[in-house]
């Protein structure tokens, strides 16, 4: 009996360890995405100023939350927003700059795939058709993972 006692004893106490380990994460997560929304708007007011040089260094801030699988969507939905605006601009150099750091940092297939077709993008918008079309091939591998 006292056995049982202690080993039900044991696994509350691990239960409530590892709840208390899950809100923290949760916290965590939470203040990593509301740190990321701030940093959405200063690149925001950087890209609309014209300020171009200095996006990349506050999407690095970003890319050091360091959220992967389902947290990294944002991350993917940022570094979108900021390569296409750069492209449009013809900031080419700096927008593949946002794309590759960001497929460096990526976990998940359809992130991959949502970057390298950025990617193609960009490169299409900056005339090379040769790497867009590399770029748009390589994305076709990440479409059934």
């Amino acid at each position: 009996m006292k056995k049982a006692l202690f080993l039900f004893t044991l696994l509350w106490s691990l239960t409530l360890v590892a709840n208390a380990q899950e809100v923290t994460e949760s916290s965590d997560l939470e203040a990593k995405l509301r740190f990321a929304a701030s940093q959405h708007e200063i690149i925001g007011i950087l890209l609309d100023e014209g300020r171009y040089a200095e996006v990349l260094s506050e999407f690095w801030k970003i890319l050091d939350l360091n959220l992967t699988g389902e947290d990294e969507k944002p991350v993917v939905q940022e570094a979108w927003l900021v390569g296409e605006q750069m492209s449009e601009v013809g900031e080419y150099e700096l927008a593949n700059q946002v794309v590759d750091e960001t497929l460096d940092e990526l976990d998940t297939s359809e992130s991959m795939f949502y970057l390298l077709m950025l990617k193609g993008k960009i490169f299409q918008d900056e005339g090379l058709t040769e790497e867009a079309l590399e770029a748009y091939r390589e994305a076709q591998l990440y479409k059934d993972n």
